[in-house]
């Protein structure tokens, strides 16, 4: 699981240069998550490596973090990055990388650290897309992500995490067909 560790620090890098090419004035722009417009993003974003890494460290899940403004009047940029590293050192820890998630029904689901891997890069795509920055990311990246979850997510989820598959032509990008595999249009 180093491998995916590496990876990670990789996906969370890859974002953090789209996180500090936005601005500002970008902030109310709409993005692929029709919920969310671009400040909301980044504070998912944030969010999300609180999120990941409490759940590396084997906390309960805590779902009210999710709802809190992890930005502030501060940088969002500077705010991403301090949590990213402090949630990477977290993956280190012994048996970070073998915690599941469970679904809605109960069972097993999905490895923490293939969440977490999927959300910085699909978020950081989100991100690129909604502020008109190259979207291409890192592509060992994509493509481990894309192997990992491709075929793989349950109807159960979509709906509530990702939404319905949509068509995507066969030679978009990787990252754009998997957007698309996860409900988002290229």
């Amino acid at each position: 699981m180093t491998d995916k560790i590496d990876l990670l620090g990789r996906a969370l890098a890859a974002t953090s240069r789209v996180v500090h090419h936005t601005h500002p004035d970008q902030y109310a722009a709409p993005t692929p998550c029709s919920d969310w417009n671009v400040r909301s993003l980044l504070n998912h974003l944030v969010a999300g490596n609180t999120f990941f890494a409490a759940r590396a460290r084997g906390d309960k899940a805590d779902m009210s973090v999710w709802a809190h403004d992890h930005l502030g009047g501060d940088d969002p940029a500077t705010r991403y990055d301090d949590t990213a590293k402090t949630a990477l050192a977290t993956w280190h820890t012994p048996g970070a990388t073998d915690r599941t998630a469970t679904l809605p029904s109960g069972g097993p689901g999905p490895h923490y650290i293939d969440m977490y891997l999927l959300e910085a890069l699909l978020h950081g795509w989100d991100l690129a897309t909604a502020t008109g920055q190259d979207r291409s990311l890192d592509d060992e990246v994509v493509r481990a992500v894309t192997d990992t979850w491709t075929g793989t997510v349950p109807d159960e989820i979509r709906g509530m995490i990702f939404g319905p598959a949509v068509p995507a032509p066969p030679d978009a990008p990787a990252l754009d067909r998997l957007a698309a595999y996860l409900g988002r249009t290229p």
